[in-house]
């Protein structure tokens, strides 16, 4: 980027900045008040004046709005402008690891599918015998039958329910808890992923994941998390870009700085 050729710099338009941005004059203002780009000095007819500070600070303000959103841009430049480095740096180290935790969630996520996948429900015999009857009977489990078709205590089952894993109604006349196809579907899967060592909120993102597609079916929800690696990916992308564009910033301020020396 061109760096001016001595300690004071023309007036730059603000209509030329929007224009050179594909933004509007009124959005150049409200990055200036955000704080994405250094305050302003007013001519004498009162009109802001704008320098080539602003246009190198408009360009790194641009792509760390579109990678990291509106709030951490403007904390990260305003950082910059009030020549807090360390705020602004750590604010994009934060960006970074939560990306990082997203991957490693959907990574977990996608290998718990993959566990439900190969483990259908209909390939254990006694649970697909059981679900049949339940579905030509209109008909439920209670805690002790669904316990023994799993192979685990009924102690078991209630922890999974307070862990909001499993949700069993109750049976209306007697109190006690009852599983309908879903529930005992769900503490399958539990079960399963619980043999697979996942961890409680892994096991519960799945559930989640399962009840919000269309038809429930492990093998779509695990197109849908590939489907949201590769947009982590886009967006890691995009961060490194505004990184390199901030990066030229500061090194644009530093040349500047060296120059007025």
């Amino acid at each position: 980027m061109a760096k001016p050729s001595s300690g004071t710099s023309s007036t730059i338009r603000g209509v030329m900045l929007a224009r050179e941005a594909g933004i509007s004059v009124q959005q150049v203002r409200n990055y200036e008040q955000a704080g994405l780009l250094p305050a302003t000095t007013r001519s004498a007819a009162g009109y802001r004046e704008f320098d080539e500070q602003h246009r190198q600070a408009l360009v790194a303000a641009r792509a760390l709005v579109a990678a990291y959103g509106w709030e951490d841009a403007v904390t990260i430049m305003a950082a910059v402008h009030r020549d807090d480095l360390k705020t602004a740096v750590a604010r994009v180290d934060h960006a970074h690891a939560e990306l990082d935790s997203e991957r490693r969630r959907i990574q977990q996520a996608l290998h718990a599918f993959e566990v439900v996948v190969t483990h259908p429900l209909d390939a254990d015999p006694r649970m697909k015998a059981a679900l049949d009857q339940m579905d030509r009977q209109g008909a439920s489990l209670r805690v002790g039958q669904l316990a023994d078709l799993l192979g685990v205590r009924t102690s078991t089952l209630r922890f999974w329910e307070s862990a909001g894993l499993v949700r069993p109604t109750r049976d209306r006349a007697t109190g006690y808890r009852v599983y309908d196809r879903a529930s005992a579907r769900d503490a399958h899967l539990v079960r399963l992923l619980r043999e697979g060592n996942f961890p409680t909120a892994i096991i519960r993102a799945a559930l989640t994941e399962m009840h919000s597609s269309a038809d429930g079916r492990p093998e779509r929800v695990g197109a849908e998390l590939s489907r949201r690696d590769l947009q982590l990916d886009e967006r890691s992308l995009r961060r490194l870009r505004a990184d390199a564009a901030l990066v030229a910033y500061l090194d644009w301020r530093n040349g500047r700085s060296d120059l007025r020396g």
